[in-house]
């Protein structure tokens, strides 16, 4: 699946149980049993649980920190390069996939979303509509503060940091400091001789 793929749910229908198509969602059941059984176990012992679990359901994860009470759906839409340190209770929805790569430093509490609810017709519950999806991803070396989320669709340029407490709901450029709600460029870390600085903050 591509940044630019869009897509609904073939399998919803006006029930509020079709969320996801059964095979996904008995999948996406027996992973939660189990994981949820080393999710909120202490680093280090912890970490090493939480992958091989992830990995038992398809995640392909090199060897990284998960600290503890990371919660994850559909695991094997996920991706995570080696070195990252992604710390306690970030949730991941890899519904339309979550590429993440290496070295990236991730603070507690950071949402990182691939999908998004249909809304459109106002005459219909929302939970009914369907779903949109578009692949997220993370590239090598991006420092994300604590707090943030980031919506489906957007690509976090290498060497990027996003400031505490931000909402990314567009693609950032690499080198770049973001930071707010929306998030907006501050600075880059290295510019460009032809880009001069925005902003002058610290994030």
């Amino acid at each position: 699946m591509t940044d630019a793929t869009f897509r609904k749910d073939s399998d919803r229908d006006s029930t509020l149980l079709s969320t996801v198509p059964l095979a996904a969602y008995v999948l996406q059941g027996l992973f939660h049993n189990l994981y949820g059984i080393v999710k909120f176990i202490p680093s280090p012992i912890g970490d090493f649980l939480r992958l091989g679990v992830m990995r038992l359901f398809g995640a392909r994860v090199k060897f990284s920190w998960i600290r503890d009470g990371l919660t994850v759906y559909y695991p094997w839409r996920l991706e995570i390069g080696r070195n990252c340190w992604i710390n306690e209770y970030c949730h991941f929805n890899a519904y339309g996939g979550i590429k993440i790569g290496n070295h990236v430093l991730m603070g507690h509490r950071v949402s990182v979303m691939s999908d998004d609810h249909v809304w459109e017709d106002a005459d219909k519950p929302i939970l009914t509509q369907g779903r949109v999806a578009a692949e997220t991803v993370i590239e090598d070396d991006v420092f994300i503060g604590a707090n943030v989320f980031i919506g489906k669709g957007v690509r976090i340029g290498r060497g990027s940091i996003v400031g505490a407490g931000s909402v990314v709901i567009k693609s950032v450029e690499p080198n770049s400091i973001v930071a707010g709600n929306p998030a907006k460029l501050i600075r880059y870390r290295n510019p460009p001789p032809s880009l001069p600085l925005k902003g002058g903050g610290d994030v």
